[in-house]
Parts: structure tokens; C-alpha cells; sequence
């Protein structure tokens, strides 16, 4: 009896465990990218759906994100996040945005993978 009761809690544990462990099946990619690429002191502080992105490293980072649209945005006045555009995430492809740093106020750039309807302040893979 004893056995039987060790091995079902073994097998849950495990079972627990490989299904924690099971990638998330509808993500994508965001590259964000600064032109010119700058230093952390002089770079601007992003934000993707509200979460603070740590500093680029070399003015580039890929960041894997949950399918649907995210909001990128930097520090506006008054310490409160400013939106920058939409990105727009599918499935297993990477969106590219690149943000021109040398502009204020600063401005996405986005490379598209041929949406023909899109909004100017829209990222679409």
C-alpha cells in the first residue's frame, strides 16, 4: 500500500512538472532596435505592455512576446510611460522596430512584412 501510494505521488509530481514545463504554443518575436545604436547612459528606458525592458544591449534585443498586439512605449513626463506605437505579434515570426533616438519625440520605424492597411503608429510581422 505503501508503494502504490509513493509511486502516485511520484507520477503526479512529474506529471506536474513536464506539464509546467511546456512552452508557450502561440508566441512570437519582437526586435527592437535603436538608431543610432547608444550606450546605456544616454539611451532611453523602454516598456512592452507595461513591463520595463532592461537597457539594449548594443542598441538591439529580441524579446519573445505572446501573440496579439503590444504596446511599446519610453518614459514620458511626469515618470509616466509614453506610447510609441502598436506592435502587432504572430505566430513564430519576428516584428522589427527600430526606434529613431536622434528624434523628439522619438519615433518607431517598422519593418513590415507587407500588411497593406496599416495604421502609422502600427508594427505588423
Amino acid at each position: 500500500m505503501r508503494l502504490l501510494v509513493v509511486t502516485l505521488t511520484v507520477a503526479t509530481v512529474v506529471a506536474v512538472a513536464l506539464a509546467a514545463c511546456q512552452p508557450v504554443a502561440d508566441v512570437g518575436y519582437v526586435e527592437l532596435k535603436t538608431v543610432p545604436a547608444s550606450t546605456s547612459a544616454s539611451q532611453p528606458t523602454f516598456y512592452l505592455d507595461m513591463v520595463k525592458l532592461d537597457p539594449l544591449k548594443k542598441g538591439v534585443a529580441v524579446l519573445r512576446q505572446r501573440v496579439g498586439t503590444a504596446k511599446l512605449a519610453t518614459d514620458g513626463t511626469g515618470g509616466h510611460p509614453a506610447l510609441l506605437c502598436d506592435v502587432v505579434v504572430k505566430k513564430n515570426r519576428i516584428t522589427t522596430v527600430t526606434v529613431s533616438v536622434l528624434e523628439r519625440p522619438l519615433r518607431c520605424q517598422c519593418r513590415s512584412g507587407g500588411g497593406k492597411d496599416q495604421a502609422a503608429r502600427t508594427c505588423v510581422s
